[in-house]
This record gives structure tokens, C-alpha cells and sequence, in this order.
């Protein structure tokens, strides 16, 4: 009987302790929570009272747009303009080695099927459609990746960032690549623009043959797109031709030089073509 009792008061002081233990560590807890929850309450105010940041859209682009000139901002798209460029190189070069696969694999296998002649000459010509298509879709594919690269190299308005030698080197390899690719495609009438472009960028720029070369192919294919489809448009004929043999003469001075007999024959070429739009443009 004895032992019940004692049991039983155990449990009753037992009981106490846990209680008052419990009672004491909600008193000690509950200062800090009212604490949080007034910060939390002040910190609603200054959100509902002060001004809604991060809603904020400008009216006026002009205060948008100098968010341009900070080197942050053009740190950044250079870096995104750098990744399109790199993507773009990464898919010419997966061509370029696949296309060298199909050139081996088709010169080392065995076609002794083939009894006569032309059946040689169809399969050469579909092995070379194969490869023309597949260097096409490749080029179509990584000329999107350049232009997106040209148009975040356009955002970039940060003096510093501009005047650096990884913005010059990059601008210049950026611009090559995508002529370069375009024209590959015959895609003549974009690349004019960025070649102009290109030969303002620096004296080594300006001194490239190359560029040149491309700008007189490009400038000559618009000059005989205009004859064929806009005969009456002979002021942008004109222009056209103009630039095409003023870029020959160039290209052929900076490889030959001004006194060498190409330069002379080149000045022959641009006379004769000049002298015949003349006559041309009298008659009608």
C-alpha cells in the first residue's frame, strides 16, 4: 500500500517539473518571437510605405539606357556575346570533323556493285550533296549565333570596356567569322555592312586584304541584282560599281603593291568596266 503511494506522488511531482520546465522555456522563447514578429511587421511598413523598387519600370527609356555605360553591364554582355561566338565556332568545327569522317569513310569503303560507269559519277555526286547539305545546315545554324553575338557587341557602350585589347581582338575575330560564313552561304547583301564596319576598327583592319576581297564580291553581286531587278534604280547601280572596283583596286594594291603589273591590270579592268557603264548610261 505503501509503495502505491509513493508511486503515485512521483508521478504528481514528476508531473510538476514538467509542467514548470515547459512554462519556463515558452517565457524565455516568447520575447524573441514578439521581437521578430515586430521586425517583420516594421520591415511590411517600409515595403508599403517606401518605395516599390523592385517594381519599377521606367517610363522613359533614357533612364534605362544608362545602365549601358556602367562596365558591369558591359563586363556581362560581352561574356554572353563571347558564348554565342563560342557556340557558333563549336558547331563549324563538329561539321568540319564530320564531314572529314564521311570523306574517309567514302574513300575507304569497297563499292563493287557498281558495273559501269555513271553508277561512280551518281553515287560521287550524292556523296557530295550529302556533304553539301550537311555543311549548309551547320553554317545556317551557327551564323544565328553570330548575329546574336553582333547584336550584344551593339549594347555595349562602356568606354573602358571598349578600348580594352579582349574587346578589339574579339570584335575583329567576331566580324571575320560571320562574313565569312555568310558569304559561304551566299548570303552577300548582310556582310556588307559588317565589312564596312570591319575596315573602320583599326589600321591592321583597314590594311586587310581580305575584307577587300569580300566587299568587291559583295558589292559586285548587288550591282548586278539592281541591273537584273531594278534597271531604273542607276544611282544605286552606280554606287555599287563604284565600291566594287575601288575595293578591287585595294585589295589587289595591298597584296601586290601600287607599282606592281596587277595593280596596272587591275586599273585597266575598272577603266574598261567604268567607260562601259558610261556608254551604257548615254545610250539610254
Amino acid at each position: 500500500m505503501m509503495a502505491r503511494v509513493k508511486s503515485a506522488v512521483y508521478v504528481v511531482l514528476f508531473s510538476l517539473i514538467f509542467l514548470f520546465a515547459k512554462d519556463m522555456t515558452y517565457s524565455q522563447n516568447q520575447p524573441a518571437k514578439e521581437t521578430d514578429q515586430g521586425k517583420k511587421e516594421e520591415k511590411a511598413d517600409e515595403e508599403v510605405i517606401g518605395w516599390r523598387i523592385k517594381d519599377f519600370r521606367p517610363y522613359i527609356q533614357a533612364i534605362e539606357e544608362l545602365e549601358k555605360l556602367n562596365k558591369e553591364y558591359s563586363d556581362n554582355v560581352l561574356k554572353l556575346a563571347i558564348d554565342e561566338y563560342a557556340t557558333g565556332l563549336d558547331i563549324l568545327e563538329d561539321m568540319e570533323s564530320e564531314v572529314l569522317k564521311m570523306k574517309t569513310a567514302n574513300r575507304e569503303k569497297k563499292y563493287l556493285n557498281e558495273r559501269f560507269y555513271w553508277q561512280e559519277i551518281d553515287r560521287k555526286n550524292s556523296e557530295m550533296r550529302q556533304i553539301a547539305r550537311r555543311k549548309y545546315e551547320a553554317k545556317m545554324k551557327a551564323v544565328t549565333y553570330f548575329t546574336r553575338a553582333i547584336n550584344y557587341m551593339d549594347q555595349i557602350e562602356n568606354i573602358e570596356v571598349k578600348q580594352s585589347d579582349k574587346y578589339a581582338n574579339f570584335q575583329t575575330r567576331l566580324y571575320q567569322v560571320y562574313v565569312s560564313t555568310q558569304y559561304d552561304l551566299l548570303n552577300f547583301k548582310p556582310c556588307i555592312p559588317i565589312l564596312e564596319r570591319y575596315i573602320t576598327l583599326g589600321e591592321r583592319q583597314k590594311n586587310d586584304q581580305w575584307a577587300y576581297k569580300y566587299l568587291a564580291s559583295c558589292y559586285g553581286y548587288m550591282e548586278r541584282v539592281l541591273e537584273k531587278y531594278q534597271k531604273n534604280a542607276e544611282d544605286e547601280i552606280l554606287q555599287y560599281k563604284i565600291k566594287k572596283n575601288r575595293s578591287l583596286l585595294t585589295a589587289v594594291e595591298l597584296k601586290y603593291g601600287s607599282d606592281s603589273p596587277h595593280f596596272k591590270r587591275m586599273q585597266e579592268v575598272v577603266e574598261m568596266d567604268e567607260k562601259k557603264s558610261e556608254l551604257i548610261n548615254d545610250f539610254r
